[in-house]
């Protein structure tokens, strides 16, 4: 007999077996590759966006372009109430005026609130 490892002498057989066309039906299994740990993921917010809250950002949006008459405009119409409309100068009309008609309008509107109230534009009314 021989003095070899009989660990090496069978490992050696499989790998002459192997190179003769693997008749002997030992085959390397390989499936698949080994698949890596799973990662953490990150938690999922506690209550994700709905689409009404989608919406109520955009409309905040929406607001926060106006001007402070076309807010008083907006709560007025939403509290059934002048008080808003009361609280708008005589300025935010004339700006209000110039941007959307035009700088003659607004200067006309401040000489006709003027004649009319003996107020300045600007002050307290």
């Amino acid at each position: 007999m021989s003095s070899q490892n009989p660990v090496n002498s069978f490992l050696r057989n499989l790998l002459n077996r192997g190179g003769q066309g693997g008749e002997s039906g030992v085959q390397p299994v390989v499936d698949s590759l080994p698949t890596p740990p799973p990662s953490p993921q990150s938690q999922p917010l506690p209550f994700p966006p709905s689409a009404g809250q989608t919406i109520l950002e955009s409309v905040l949006a929406e607001i926060d372009r106006l001007s402070s008459i076309e807010r008083a405009i907006i709560v007025t119409r939403l509290l059934n109430s002048d008080e808003p409309l009361r609280r708008v100068g005589a300025e935010d009309w004339a700006k209000l005026i110039e941007e959307r008609v035009g700088k003659a309008y607004a200067e006309a509107f401040s000489r006709w609130l003027r004649a009319r109230c003996n107020c300045d534009v600007g002050g307290d009314q």
